[in-house]
C-alpha cells in the first residue's frame, strides 16, 4: 500500500560531486565516449539501465527481455538496486562517474541532479518525445510536473492520477452495525465509533478498531480541503497544506478519534504492511488505500473469514460539503539518459525501447511475460497468470521497475483475476474520484534555497508536532504556537515567497 511520505526525499549533497559527477568540460560541453554499437545496424545496441527493486532482482535472461532484444535489435543490461539502499547506490554511481545509459531518479529537482542537468549531463528530450506515439500520449500534466527549467529531461515513470486514495471498508461490518458507507465526516466518525464499540465481528470482545492507519499522511488533512501539498490562496499565493485552517480542522477531528480509541493505537510507528495485516486479521474495519486493494486484501481476508467483504468508496465530503482527493503527480520518478555515454543514434534507440514498453502490449510483456505462456487474457480483458508466469515472478512489483509503462487511468482499479463486476465498479469509482481530485499547484517547481537549508528541520518539527497533537501528547495551543512560529520565521517566509514567485512564473 503506497503512502505519501512526509519527508521531502532529498539525496545527500556531496560537494565533491559538483564538477566530477557528470563528466562535463568547461562551458557545459560533454565529451561523448559512447560506444553505441550500430544503432539501427546489424549489431544490437547495448543499453545499460539502472533502477530500483522492491524484492529479488529479476534476471536479464527472462523470456520477456529476450523477446524485446530480438524485436528491437538491442541488448538490454538492467541492474536492479534494492529500494532500501537505492539513494546511496545512485550517489556512488554519480561520484564514480559510472552512471548507466539510463538511470531512474525520484526527483529531477533534487539539487544534485539539477546541478548535473544544468552542466549538460543528461539529454534534453523536449525535441524528441513528439516522435514517439506512446510516450507522447502521456497526460500533459505528467510531463509538466516533471520538467526542469521548462524542459523535459526525463521519461516519467508514469502512474495514474487517481485511485491511490479511497476508503476501503468492511462491508459485512457495516451490515452488522446497521449503517451505510459514510458520505460526510460526521458519518465517518460514527462508523469509526460503531466499528470500535459495537462488536462488529460478534466475538463478544472489545478488540476491533475503526481505522488502521500507518503514521500520519498528507491525505488526513487534504480530505478536509487543506490542499494537495500546497494550496492556492485568494491572492494567488501558495501555502503548504499543513499551515492552512483546514489542516487544523482535520487535526482536531483525528485527535478526537484517536483519543476516543477509534484508531489503531500504534499509528505513530505503524507500517503500511501492518495496516494490511490488521484488515486481514479482522482487527480493523477501514483503511485508506488504493481502490484495487479492497479486492486484493479481500481475497486474503476471505481465507480467514469466508463471509468477510472489503469494498472501496470515495473519501467522505469535507465540512464545506465538497469532496477532496489528492491527485497524484502522474509519475513516480523519471528516467534520465546519460549524455556522457549516449550519442543521438543510441538516444533514439533507447526512446524506441521505452516507447515500445509504453504500449499495452509492451507493458504486458515486461510485467506479465510472454502472452499465452506466462499469462492469458480473459474474455473481459483481465490478465490471468499461468503457473509458469507465477513461478518466474512475473506480475510482481519487480519485473516492470525499469520501464516507464503505459498510462492507464484505471491501473489502480485492476488486479489479476478480478471479476468483471468488481472491475466495472472500480472503474466507475475511479471516474467519481477524478471529479474531485486536486492537483498540487507546486508540482514541478524548483526547490527553494531556504528549503534546501532548513526544509528537513521544518518537516521533522511539523511531523513531530502533528503526531503529538493527534495522539494527545501535545495540545491544540501547542499547534497554534508552532504555526505562528513558522509564520514569524523569515527563512520560512522567504521559502513561501520564492515558491509563489516560481508558481506565478510557471
Amino acid at each position: 500500500m503506497k503512502k505519501r511520505s512526509w519527508v521531502t526525499r532529498l539525496f545527500a549533497i556531496t560537494l565533491t560531486l559538483t564538477l566530477t559527477l557528470v563528466g562535463c568540460s568547461k562551458g557545459g560541453e560533454t565529451t561523448n565516449t559512447a560506444d553505441t554499437g550500430a544503432a539501427g545496424g546489424d549489431k544490437p545496441t547495448e543499453i545499460t539501465i539502472g533502477t530500483m527493486t522492491y524484492g529479488e532482482s529479476p534476471s536479464n535472461d527472462l523470456d520477456s527481455i529476450k523477446q524485446l532484444n530480438e524485436e528491437l535489435n538491442v541488448k538490454l543490461d538492467i541492474d536492479f538496486y534494492p529500494i532500501n539502499s537505492y539513494k546511496e547506490k545512485v550517489n556512488a554511481l554519480l561520484a564514480s562517474k559510472s552512471l548507466p545509459d539510463v538511470i531512474l531518479i525520484e526527483d529531477i529537482n533534487d539539487p544534485v541532479f539539477s546541478t548535473a542537468t544544468e552542466q549538460g549531463a543528461f539529454w534534453d528530450l523536449t525535441p524528441y518525445i513528439k516522435d514517439y506515439p506512446n510516450l507522447s500520449a502521456y497526460p500533459e500534466n505528467t510531463y509538466e510536473n516533471t520538467k526542469f527549467q521548462g524542459k523535459t529531461y526525463g521519461i516519467p515513470r508514469v502512474r495514474p492520477l487517481d485511485g491511490h486514495e479511497s476508503l476501503i471498508i468492511r462491508e459485512d461490518w457495516l451490515k452488522q452495525v446497521g449503517m451505510e458507507a459514510p458520505t460526510t465526516m460526521d458519518e465517518l466518525y460514527k462508523v469509526l465509533e460503531a466499528f470500535t464499540k459495537n462488536d462488529p465481528d460478534q466475538n463478544g470482545k472489545n478488540d476491533t478498531y475503526g481505522l488502521a492507519q500507518a503514521s500520519v499522511s498528507s491525505y488526513l488533512m487534504s480530505m478536509f480541503g487543506a490542499g494537495t501539498n500546497w494550496k492556492e490562496q485568494a491572492d494567488g499565493s501558495l501555502l503548504p497544506y499543513w499551515i492552512t485552517e483546514e489542516a487544523k480542522t482535520a487535526l482536531e477531528f483525528w485527535n478526537k478519534a484517536y483519543v476516543d480509541g477509534l484508531i489503531t493505537p500504534d499509528l505513530p510507528v505503524m507500517k503500511s504492511s501492518q495496516v494490511k495485516e490488521m484488515l486481514i486479521q479482522g482487527k480493523a474495519g477501514m483503511a485508506i488505500a488504493n481502490v484495487n486493494e479492497a479486492f486484493m486484501f479481500g481475497q486474503e481476508l476471505k481465507k480467514v473469514n469466508a463471509n468477510a467483504e472489503l469494498k472501496a468508496y470515495e473519501i467522505p465530503s469535507a465540512p464545506d460539503g465538497n469532496k477532496y482527493h489528492d491527485q497524484a503527480y502522474g509519475s513516480y520518478g523519471v528516467f534520465l539518459i546519460n549524455k556522457l555515454t549516449v550519442d543521438e543514434a543510441k538516444l533514439k534507440k533507447i526512446l524506441e525501447v521505452y516507447d515500445k514498453t509504453a504500449s499495452v502490449e509492451g507493458y504486458n510483456l515486461v510485467t506479465y511475460g510472454v502472452k499465452d505462456v506466462h499469462y492469458t487474457i480473459s474474455e473481459d480483458g483481465s490478465i490471468v497468470q499461468t503457473e509458469e508466469g507465477k513461478n518466474k515472478a512475473y506480475g510482481t512489483a519487480t519485473t516492470a521497475q525499469w520501464i516507464s509503462g503505459y498510462f492507464n487511468k484505471y491501473q489502480r482499479a485492476e488486479a489479476p483475476d478480478m471479476p468483471a463486476d468488481v472491475k466495472d465498479y472500480n472503474y466507475k469509482l475511479i471516474d467519481a474520484i477524478a471529479n474531485s481530485s486536486v492537483a498540487n499547484p507546486a508540482a514541478g517547481l524548483p526547490v527553494t534555497q531556504a528549503w534546501m537549508e532548513k526544509g528537513a528541520d521544518w518537516q521533522k518539527k511539523f511531523v513531530d508536532m502533528f503526531t503529538n497533537v493527534l495522539i494527545g501528547k501535545s495540545s491544540m495551543a501547542d499547534w497554534d504556537n508552532f504555526i505562528n512560529g513558522l509564520k514569524a520565521d523569515s527563512s520560512f517566509q522567504q521559502h513561501l515567497k520564492d515558491t509563489t514567485n516560481s508558481y506565478k512564473a510557471k
